[in-house]
């Protein structure tokens, strides 16, 4: 695939959001292409098209009707609607007609193209498990430099082997989708399904429908009977993505599976079992949920059987060579490129950032660091153009308690976070750090930043 052609197709007939979509996508390593109608879309899409993103109300042929059209010239192009109705019936029938998921306006763009990454990624994954995967069902990747990581994978093993429900905790995008993954193909259900399910991504009607099923007329729209996630995994593993967002109406219904692996579609009065291994994953304290009265109880408890805590990537910097290494090269693979290099100092640059929104952080630099890096380098100036998290005070004070560090490190430290403290602007860092400008360019030359 060249380079070259446009990897993603938006389609909306608002001129006004395809330009804002397109300056988006392209931030976010995209290639877009616009189309204003589906039947525009229908002429432009052709097999260099990775994803779509679709806007419902469209004029012609609306979005639902293009999503199937779409995917007859090319099934399993990954599809995210767009739409300004939020209810279950517009979302199931969405579902229904192929879109991969779903956004209501407004949405923060970082969700779009985290969805729109993901689509990619499991359709790749899809395809390269095709094949009997007995051979494969236990590729794992453990490897790590990290102490305390050390500690989780000797924990992951062990707890992989049970049937026990397992509940992981950490902070957003430190890995913990990666995780399940791992103790599923470390189980002996590594044959069988793996299903994710985001509790907080779908409102609370289509939610039920996506865990449990439903049955034809159980409300309005629903033509046909559809299984839920639990049936579908029902050998294998559920991974419950974020469950403290799990509606409150919801809870119950899970604490049952949970208890005695049984539940009813939605209208319906057949009682169906389920074996599927759960693992949950958590960015918030649960214990503090329960404390308020969000969270049952009784279902933390159920949840919390084993748990297992992913520490922040600034806890684990000895791993941030071979994460990026890994990244880099699935980046590489999906644009079909060869893959890129960081240099010393804009390894330095990454190691020493303290990365809040940890490893999905670092994937999103990455993706917009090669998507405008000149050739297979990536230059310290790339990367920290686009570190936009400068580190707070406490964290600036952090730098000067860490034992250890030379003068040399501490200089550069305190340099940098300045530096993008005030949004690389050279006369704003000589005021704040009480140089002048030519000690400003003398500093970035020393710690190879020009």
């Amino acid at each position: 695939m060249s380079q070259s052609k446009p990897n993603l197709l938006l389609v909306d007939d608002d001129e006004t959001i395809l330009r804002l979509l397109s300056m988006a996508a392209k931030e976010n390593g995209w290639r877009p292409i616009t189309a204003g109608s589906g039947h525009e879309a229908l002429e432009i899409i052709d097999a260099n098209i990775e994803a779509v993103v679709l806007d419902l109300g469209l004029p012609g042929i609306d979005g639902i009707d293009t999503i199937g059209r779409l995917h007859n010239k090319f099934p399993g192009v990954p599809i995210v609607m767009l739409t300004g109705t939020n209810d279950a019936e517009t979302a199931v029938q969405t579902l229904k007609a192929g879109a991969t998921d779903y956004l209501t306006k407004p949405f923060e763009i970082d969700r779009l193209f985290e969805l729109l990454r993901e689509s990619v990624n499991n359709r790749s994954t899809a395809s390269k498990t095709k094949a009997p995967a007995k051979n494969n069902t236990r590729k794992v990747s453990l490897e790590t430099s990290s102490p305390r990581m050390k500690v989780l994978f000797r924990q992951l093993q062990k707890a992989a082997k049970l049937n026990s429900t397992i509940l992981l905790s950490g902070e957003s995008g430190t890995g913990k989708t990666y995780i399940a993954r791992q103790i599923h193909q470390l189980s002996d259900r590594s044959s069988e399904s793996f299903i994710t399910v985001s509790c907080p991504a779908l409102p609370r009607e289509l939610l039920e429908t996506e865990l449990f099923g439903h049955e034809k007329g159980a409300f309005t729209g629903a033509s046909s009977s559809r299984i839920g996630r639990f049936e579908q995994a029902s050998e294998g593993t559920i991974f419950l993505d974020e469950i403290g967002d799990l509606p409150s109406e919801l809870q119950p219904k899970l604490l049952n599976v949970l208890q005695d692996r049984e539940f009813f579609r939605i209208g319906g009065n057949r009682l169906l079992k389920t074996n599927a291994r759960v693992i949950a994953a958590t960015n918030v304290d649960l214990r503090s949920r329960v404390t308020e009265g969000s969270f049952r109880e009784d279902l933390y408890y159920r949840l919390n059987i084993i748990e297992l805590h992913i520490p922040p990537l600034r806890e684990r910097k000895e791993d941030i060579p071979s994460i990026i290494s890994r990244i880099l090269s699935k980046i590489a693979a999906n644009r079909g490129t060869d893959t890129w290099t960081l240099t010393p100092a804009a390894l330095e640059a990454v190691q020493n950032f303290n990365w809040p929104g940890n490893i999905r952080q670092l994937e999103n630099v990455l993706e917009r660091a090669t998507a405008f890096s000149e050739g297979s380098v990536i230059e310290a100036e790339d990367v920290i153009d686009l570190l936009d998290s400068p580190p707070s005070s406490t964290q600036t004070a952090q730098i000067f308690a860490e034992p250890g560090l030379t003068l040399h490190e501490i200089e550069r430290e305190a340099f940098i976070q300045t530096y993008i403290r005030t949004g690389k602007n050279k006369a704003k860092t000589a005021r704040e750090l009480g140089i002048s400008e030519r000690s400003v360019y003398n500093l970035m030359g020393r710690h190879g930043l020009k």
